[in-house]
Parts: C-alpha cells; sequence; structure tokens
C-alpha cells in the first residue's frame, strides 16, 4: 500500500449532529467508565491500551457509527489485506489541546468529532475545520494540532484512531519486541 502521496478524506455522518444529545451523554458515560477502570490516567495519552468501541458499549448509534467507520476506512485504504484499529476518546478543555504531533506507528489515522467547538485541526500543507460529524481520515506520518478558535468552557469531544496492517505490525515487532506491542488494535471487518 503506498500512502507517500495519499490525499486525506472528510465526510460527514449527519446523524451525530441530529443525535448530538445522545452522543455526548454517551461520550461522558464512557469517559466516566474509562476513569472508573483506569484511575487519573489521560484518555488521550493511555491511548495504546484500551479501545474505546468497549467504553461504548450500549449505544446503538456509536454501534452505527463504528460501522460507517469501518466503511470509510476500507473504501479509504482500498485494500482487501487484514487492517486493524485502535481508537481513544479525546475530552479536552480548552487549555489541553494537542499540538504538533503524529501517528508514526500506523498506516491511517483520523478521527470523528462529536462535539469539536470552534476548532480547527492545522496540518503543514492544509487546515481541517472540525464539525460536528465530520471524519476525517488520512496518512498517519502528518504532522498536526489542534487550533482553538473561541473560548469554551466544558469538554471538547472527538474520537480518534489509527489503521495498521501485518506489514506496520511487524516494524513495530522489530521496533518494540512482540509483548510490548498495542493491545488495543481491533480487527476491521
Amino acid at each position: 500500500m503506498n500512502i507517500s502521496n495519499k490525499k486525506h478524506m472528510v465526510t460527514n455522518l449527519s446523524y451525530v449532529k441530529k443525535n448530538l444529545k445522545h452522543f455526548k451523554e454517551y461520550a461522558y458515560l464512557a469517559h466516566k467508565r474509562f476513569k472508573f477502570n483506569y484511575g487519573d490516567k489521560s484518555s488521550t495519552g493511555f491511548y495504546r491500551y484500551y479501545n474505546c468501541i468497549g467504553l461504548l458499549v450500549g449505544s446503538t448509534y456509536y454501534h452505527k457509527m463504528f460501522q460507517d467507520i469501518f466503511k470509510i476506512i476500507k473504501k479509504y485504504s482500498n485494500t482487501k489485506k487484514p487492517l486493524w484499529m485502535q481508537c481513544w476518546l479525546n475530552m479536552h478543555s480548552e487549555n489541553e489541546l494537542l499540538d504538533w504531533h503524529s501517528h508514526y506507528d500506523s498506516l491511517f489515522h483520523g478521527y470523528i468529532s462529536i462535539d469539536p467547538k470552534n476548532t480547527e485541526t492545522v496540518f503543514k500543507n492544509y487546515t481541517i475545520k472540525n464539525k460536528i460529524g465530520n471524519v476525517y481520515i488520512g496518512p498517519s506520518y502528518r504532522h498536526h494540532k489542534v487550533v482553538n478558535k473561541k473560548p469554551y468552557n466544558d469538554k471538547r469531544i472527538t474520537i480518534a484512531f489509527d489503521v495498521t496492517d501485518e506489514k506496520t505490525i511487524k516494524k513495530l515487532y522489530k521496533k518494540d519486541g512482540e509483548v510490548d506491542i498495542n493491545t488495543s488494535y481491533l480487527p476491521i471487518y
């Protein structure tokens, strides 16, 4: 899979905005579940040790969303080879927004804007205006950061995800060993 020149893709899941109250309520419940299981750790910083799909159990709207995310990933990757996805919950106040970073240990990176506030995700050569229900996916190596355009009081909510394949996992085996591997990846069907 040649990803060096691959463009990014943005699509919108309109039902997220139509059911925003439910999506926010379940995101807060998922965050409580995370805290119950992992204590005071950051759900963003602890991304490689859990998959937020399990934290959102019981929500048929999130179930539909993840089914659609899998379809988006399959379309974007344009491969029949096995793929795996990890995803984590980002709940940030305006002083916790992420600075420049990339996702070097995967093929693709993406995120779903649940309640993105008035933020943009800035990449070196382009900027994504975050809107409720938007799904972004692009190559993982691209450095990016989140910029706030207007103050807010509660939490900015997104669900981020990384996608990997067998070749990338084998590279991680060489780098980290077969035991110290990110165990939050789930197969994409």
